[in-house]
C-alpha cells in the first residue's frame, strides 16, 4: 500500500511537466500552421490534408495539456465544466459537432473563402483548434460504440468526398487546379482507409473485450 501511494504521488508530480510538454507541442503545431500558411494553402491537398489536421491536432494536444496541468480542478472553471458535461453527455454531441466541422472543411467553397477573407481565415484557425479540444475531450469519455459510429461516419464522408474530387471533370475550387483536386481526393480516400485501421489497432483489446461480451 505504501509503494502504491508513493507511485501515485510520483505520478502526480510528473503530470505538470507532461502538461507543459504537451502545451509546447500544441503551440509548435499551431505556430507551424500559421507561419507556413502560404505554402500549406497553396495546394488543395496540403490545405486539406496537412494544415487542417495540424490545427485539429494542436487543439487535441492542448486539451490533454490542460488536463495534466489540472485546469479542470480549478474552482473558477467548475460552473462552465458542469454545464459542458451536461450538454456533452457521453461525448456524443461533441463528436457529432466535430463531424459537422470535418464535413464543412471538405466543401470546396470553404477552402476558397478562407483564401479571400482574413477574418474567415482567423475563424478557421480558432474553430479548428476548438474542434480539436472538443474532439479529444469527447473521445476520452465516449463509449466504444460511439467511437465506432464517429469513425465510420467521418471516414465514410472522407471517402465519398475523395471519390467526388477524383471523378468530377470540372474544378470545384476556384483557387486550385483540377490536378491538385484529384490528388486531394486520393489523399482523402487513403485517409479514410488508414484512420480506421490505426484506430482498430490502438483499441484492439477493448474491441475484442466488447465482442466477447456480446
Amino acid at each position: 500500500m505504501g509503494k502504491g501511494l508513493i507511485s501515485s504521488v510520483n505520478t502526480m508530480a510528473w503530470r505538470p511537466y507532461v502538461g507543459s510538454l504537451l502545451a509546447m507541442a500544441s503551440a509548435l503545431l499551431f505556430a507551424a500552421a500559421a507561419f507556413f500558411d502560404y505554402p500549406l494553402t497553396r495546394l488543395m491537398s496540403l490545405h486539406m490534408l496537412v494544415q487542417i489536421p495540424m490545427l485539429v491536432l494542436s487543439g487535441a494536444l492542448l486539451q490533454r495539456a490542460l488536463v495534466y496541468q489540472g485546469w479542470g480542478n480549478r474552482p473558477a472553471f467548475q460552473p462552465f465544466l458542469r454545464l459542458y458535461y451536461h450538454c456533452n453527455e457521453l461525448g456524443l454531441p461533441g463528436l457529432i459537432l466535430v463531424s459537422f466541422v470535418g464535413a464543412y472543411w471538405m466543401i470546396p467553397k470553404a477552402l476558397d473563402d478562407v483564401l479571400l477573407s482574413p477574418s474567415l481565415a482567423l475563424t478557421k484557425y480558432i474553430g479548428l483548434v476548438l474542434a480539436g479540444i472538443v474532439f479529444q475531450e469527447s473521445w476520452s469519455r465516449s463509449h466504444l460504440v460511439i467511437r465506432l459510429f464517429f469513425m465510420g461516419n467521418l471516414c465514410w464522408m472522407m471517402a465519398i468526398a475523395g471519390i467526388i474530387y477524383q471523378e468530377n471533370p470540372e474544378r470545384l475550387c476556384n483557387f486550385y487546379l483540377q490536378s491538385d483536386q484529384e490528388i486531394a481526393g486520393i489523399g482523402l480516400v487513403v485517409m479514410a482507409c488508414v484512420l480506421p485501421s490505426l484506430w482498430f489497432l490502438s483499441e484492439i483489446k477493448a474491441i475484442m473485450h466488447f465482442l466477447r461480451q456480446q
